[in-house]
């Protein structure tokens, strides 16, 4: 190899040493922002104005802390209806979820979930209307509400990885006007541990 050569080789390893050693400082510096404090912070003002702007309603999370790993931790979610009444408080959630394997199409996995304080009120009131629920649904719904209906998911091929679940001080109420039925739930603690969940062939060891 020539003189010559060896400097256009050399150059180019410098260039491409060059253009790795920016991609990964891009990559550290995510890692950062995702992990830090500051870097949750807005991505919780970013994920409040969005659903807020959709919803046309009161939305509010005091933390919320997701990890690459999957460790998601939620305090402090609130979410109200059209009427101004809560729909949605929950005061403490955290739970393991594997996000690598649900972006490569994997199984969803659910584990370690902790749930404290949670309460809901799932009103109807007539007919028209519907549920105090159903703005979230026409908010978040496809354009294309005919294609949907035309081709329904098929939910069996989906694995689902069930663990261990921790619920404490539940209240929740449910009214329904239009079918009569009335149920509220006061829940002390309650603990279960999925063995194995099998949607396709309908299993649900608990």
């Amino acid at each position: 190899m020539s003189s010559k050569s060896k400097r256009i080789l050399i150059k180019t390893l410098k260039i491409l040493g060059k253009i790795l050693g920016v991609i990964l400082l891009l990559l550290l510096l995510i890692v950062l922002f995702v992990r830090s404090p500051w870097g949750q912070g807005i991505i919780v003002d970013k994920v409040v104005n969005y659903v807020e702007d959709k919803t046309q309603t009161e939305v509010a999370i005091e933390k919320l802390f997701i990890t690459f790993d999957g460790n998601v931790s939620l305090d402090g979610l609130y979410l109200e209806d059209k009427q101004g009444d809560t729909l949605v408080y929950s005061k403490h959630l955290e739970a393991e979820i594997p996000l690598w394997s649900i972006i490569n199409g994997g199984a969803i996995g659910i584990d370690d979930v902790s749930w404290q304080g949670l309460r809901a009120n799932i009103i109807r009131k007539d007919s028209v209307n519907g549920f105090n629920y159903q703005f979230l649904i026409d908010a978040f719904a496809t354009a294309d509400t005919t294609s949907v209906s035309q081709t329904p998911q098929d939910t069996t091929g989906i694995q689902l990885n069930l663990g261990d679940f921790e619920f404490s001080d539940f209240e929740i109420k449910y009214e329904d006007a239009v079918s009569g039925m009335i149920a509220d739930l006061d829940l002390g603690n309650l603990s279960l541990r999925m063995q194995e969940t099998d949607l396709e062939r309908m299993i649900f060891d608990v």
